[in-house]
């Protein structure tokens, strides 16, 4: 564009600016900011906003009001999208205090707070557990003429439902009906959640039914919230029956589907089935995730079955996947206790690599191993490395 003899103006600016806060590249929004000033092109209120709304993406709280503030330094006035964009990124990082100020603020300014701002609140209120205060700003809403929409609803369903109050969500549900706001399908997939995080997975199942007859497209989510609940209620020939279901309706499951089928069938030390469950993920060309092997792991080192362990084990470093702690931890455990312990040095060395702090038992193995073999360096190395993680108190 410089190139051709044409230069950037304010709009160029900012619409890339936008573009970037968009993607997620705050810094390259930053640093186009930074550079309009460079060049003498004057940011509108409209870059303001951009960069703001991109800054409270990022959490940067402190950044964005300085922004903000510096507006009024320059002579622009935020509007309603500006303030909402303050008043969001203050919610979401959980504090209220802040957000209600800015809120003030912008009435006494004049302006007036829009659905997408009321939605804002009432989303931080119920992060926060203040449910009574986000449901008195959703009647307060309707006094000042503003209806909710299905986002704001659901926002109070949410939150209803994460402190176990699946009636009022229910009776906020009803109210949408009569809104005019017809329940979609996060409003189901959360009340589903709720009833079978409480074990209901008849009223869950019944709810599935309820959507489908409303023509609602279950998603991915709304399926692996009913498999969970399946496999947490002891219901496992159900979850596998729900999988058989979803391949005939043309529905494809992920890895969490199968993950937690997996992780029911290894704690019950059923790794048989376990395994025929693997075997038909990949059958069908679903491919195992982190998760997938951590579980698999370490349902094989509790059945001792360490050579399908330390094979799946080198199977997921090849794949590029991270181990997590408590799978090294179950490893190091089951070849120690099958005195291998060249493979449990071997991954207990891995694992301080890859900066994992391991648990004390295992810490305590390797202090026995080493003071027993004389090595007295390695032995007091490893009691100060657990002193300094904390592991045991130092006396």
């Amino acid at each position: 564009m410089r190139k051709c003899g044409v230069f950037p103006d304010n709009v160029v600016y900012t619409t890339l600016i936008s573009g970037f806060c968009k993607s997620g590249d705050f810094s390259a929004a930053c640093k186009l900011f930074d550079e309009m000033w460079h060049k003498k092109i004057v940011p509108d209120f409209v870059t303001y906003t951009s960069v703001i709304h991109g800054i409270c993406k990022s959490g940067k709280m402190a950044e964005a009001h300085e922004m903000f503030d510096e507006m009024f330094v320059k002579g622009l006035e935020p509007d309603e999208v500006t303030y909402t964009a303050l008043i969001d990124g203050y919610c979401k990082a959980g504090e209220m205090k802040e957000a209600f100020a800015v809120h003030n603020q912008m009435v006494q300014k004049g302006l007036i707070p829009n659905v997408v701002t009321y939605t804002a609140l009432v989303d931080g209120l119920c992060k926060n557990g203040e449910i009574d205060v986000a449901n008195e700003l959703l009647h307060e809403m309707s006094r000042k003429g503003l209806q909710p929409n299905v986002c704001t609803y659901n926002t109070i369903v949410n939150g209803l439902c994460k402190i176990g109050n699946i009636a009022q969500a229910v009776k906020i549900m009803e109210e949408m009906d009569l809104a005019g706001f017809y329940p979609d399908t996060i409003t189901y997939t959360t009340l589903m959640d709720a009833y079978c995080k409480m074990g209901e997975m008849a009223k869950a199942h019944r709810l599935l039914r309820i959507m489908l007859d409303k023509g609602l497209q279950p998603t991915i989510v709304t399926f692996n919230v009913l498999m969970n609940g399946f496999c947490m209620s002891g219901m496992l020939e159900d979850g596998e029956r729900l999988i058989k279901w979803m391949f005939e309706k043309g529905i494809m499951p992920n890895a969490t589907t199968f993950n937690s089928l997996m992780k029911q069938y290894c704690i019950r030390n059923n790794m048989r089935a376990s395994t025929e469950i693997y075997k038909a993920m990949h059958a069908r060309g679903v491919m195992p995730d982190s998760n997938t092997y951590n579980i698999l792991i370490k349902g094989h080192c509790k059945a001792r079955n360490m050579k399908e362990a330390w094979f799946l084990h080198k199977q997921m470093v090849e794949k590029g996947f991270n181990v997590t702690t408590a799978t090294y931890n179950a490893l190091i455990r089951g070849f120690y206790k099958r005195k291998k312990f060249v493979e449990a040095r071997k991954l207990f060395e891995e694992m301080r690599t890859h900066g994992l702090v391991a648990e004390k038992d295992i810490y305590d193995i390797f202090v026995d191993v080493n003071y027993e073999e004389g090595n007295w360096e390695i032995t007091l190395e490893l009691c100060d490395e657990a002193i300094e993680k904390c592991l045991v108190n130092e006396t």
